[in-house]
């Protein structure tokens, strides 16, 4: 089931998490990559990918990619 990153960061600290289909996921994270462009988000737990797209933005990533990506932009 897809989220809408801004749902899940709201409210939320920049050191808390979240957990989207059993997988923690840093709100700081969601957060850099919100201001890249990304509106939703999707876990795959059999692999613990995640799809994350926007207007303009799509990309698929383990969580350890997505956690260095939002860390470089």
């Amino acid at each position: 089931m897809a989220a809408k990153i801004e749902e899940l960061v709201a409210g939320k600290g920049e050191k808390d998490s979240v957990t989207v289909n059993g997988l923690s996921v840093p709100v700081a994270a969601l957060k850099n990559l919100k201001d890249q462009g990304y509106e939703h988000l999707r876990v795959y737990g059999d692999n613990k990918t995640l799809s994350l797209w926007g207007k303009t933005v799509s990309a698929c990533f383990t969580l350890e990619q997505m956690l260095e990506r939002a860390k470089t932009k």
